[in-house]
């Protein structure tokens, strides 16, 4: 479990995706990729700790997405064009990570990191949306 949650922090800070083929720069010059309730075969919540108490000061709640076909696929080249720039990853129109890509995600899988269960949770309900 330990190593599992360990992997997934690992990704998220070199994750983005979008269901567009081409990403879209803010004014500020930030790439963003937006990902949508089309884009998604499956979108879950997973409350990590970071300690055996299970302190609720050090809970983290996970979101775990697996991108369909085209979008991981764009998910991919996205990543390694964007390669040691930070980006903004939006769910809808809401900034939900701004992760800097350390290297080219080829799996179609997002994790993404909460504070609070309530706010992974809102996240998978947008992503459920079809």
């Amino acid at each position: 479990m330990k190593n599992t949650t360990l992997s997934l922090l690992l990704v998220l800070f070199v994750s983005a995706c979008s269901h567009k083929t081409e990403s879209t720069v803010t004014t500020t010059g930030t790439p963003q990729f937006s990902v949508a309730a089309s884009d998604v075969s499956t979108a879950s919540v997973q409350i990590a700790t970071n300690t055996p108490n299970l302190v609720a000061a050090n809970k983290t709640a996970l979101v775990d997405v697996r991108l369909s076909g085209k979008a991981a696929t764009d998910f991919q080249k996205f990543t390694r064009d964007h390669m040691n720039q930070q980006v903004q990853i939006l769910v809808g129109t809401n900034v939900v990570a701004e992760p800097v890509i350390r290297a080219a995600i080829s799996s179609g899988e997002l994790p993404l990191s909460f504070s609070t269960p309530e706010e992974a949770q809102a996240v998978v309900d947008s992503l459920s949306k079809k």
